[in-house]
């Protein structure tokens, strides 16, 4: 992503005390049409993965070029095939699990373009929404019956991990995350967030999944990436390491009476584990409106429940 635009477009501020860091994101509208094209272009690329698997399982050829073709070599028979198995994927899906996609993708802009306790250049090796079955559960009921996809529940695991590789390629820090994404402000999502980041597992539990991704790819980078996951998964943790922890929470709302939604000095009192600890609000406007821009979706019927004038203060 072009880090200037990113800047631009988002008023940036930060506070941070001992272990913890909040930041603040505020957008600036003016800059918003600068920017679609390139979050756009972030979000086809995190999807990426889901639709090659897809078209894998149901034999097709990965070869971008090729005409869609099943070849089934055991009876000798060749179709040419209408309907890709990625139709409706995941523009399809209700909206209340594209901005979950959303919020977990963003999540990974921010890991990758800033620095998050004096550290740079983390790097997401992938997202693993291919594992959201509930999610693939309703698109092939669409896709069968024609019934609109109805509310699923969250994938399981990570919403997002990044990690920090030192010169020799060993994974020194993660920074895992849990992701909330609202059209106005919930304040129970920010206490959910930040107690599901209150785990106390040293390394992420998504591990394995990221490790299952990379090893169908054979680029010199996923395939590094993959050993240095199998290494981090497999060796014994020392000083050497550190899991560090975000919480992103994109909200379409403003406080009235103070800046931020959250504790800018200390860290949710949900949080608890004394690992370090960074707190993300993002203040966009219209966030269905934009997720719905992003995934090409024209109408919907669902919209967040915004609360009330007189409760956005209680956080």
């Amino acid at each position: 992503m072009d880090r200037q635009k990113l800047t631009e477009w988002l008023d940036h501020s930060t506070s941070a005390s001992n272990q913890y860091t909040h930041r603040l994101l505020k957008e600036n509208l003016e800059y918003r049409e600068t920017i679609l094209s390139e979050l756009k272009q972030e979000v086809q690329k995190a999807h990426e993965d889901t639709k090659r698997h897809l078209r894998q399982l149901a034999g097709f050829s990965l070869d971008p070029l090729d005409t869609p073709t099943i070849d089934v070599i055991s009876k000798g028979i060749s179709e040419n095939i209408v309907r890709d198995p990625t139709e409706g994927y995941p523009e399809k899906l209700e909206l209340k699990t594209l901005k979950g996609f959303f919020g977990e993708i963003f999540a990974g802009i921010i890991a990758e373009n800033f620095s998050h306790f004096d550290i740079a250049h983390w790097k997401v090796p992938a997202y693993p929404f291919r594992f959201h079955n509930s999610a693939y559960d309703q698109l092939e009921r669409w896709r069968q019956t024609e019934t609109n996809p109805r509310t699923t529940p969250g994938r399981t695991g990570d919403d997002m991990v990044a990690f920090y590789q030192d010169s020799r390629g060993k994974i020194t820090h993660s920074l895992v995350c849990e992701a909330k994404c609202s059209n106005g402000h919930k304040k129970s999502l920010i206490n959910k967030a930040h107690n599901q980041a209150n785990s106390k597992e040293p390394r992420p539990v998504e591990i394995l999944r990221l490790i299952d991704i990379l090893r169908d790819y054979d680029d010199p980078d996923s395939q590094n990436w993959r050993k240095s996951l199998q290494i981090l998964y497999s060796r014994n943790i020392q000083s050497d390491y550190e899991r560090c922890d975000l919480v992103s929470y994109i909200c379409g709302a403003t406080p009235k009476k103070s800046q931020t939604w959250m504790q800018k000095d200390t860290p949710h009192p949900n949080y608890t584990v004394g690992r370090r600890l960074e707190s993300v609000e993002i203040h966009l406007q219209g966030v269905d409106t934009l997720v719905m821009q992003l995934y090409g979706v024209e109408a919907h019927s669902e919209i967040d429940d915004l609360i009330s004038e007189e409760d956005d203060d209680t956080e």
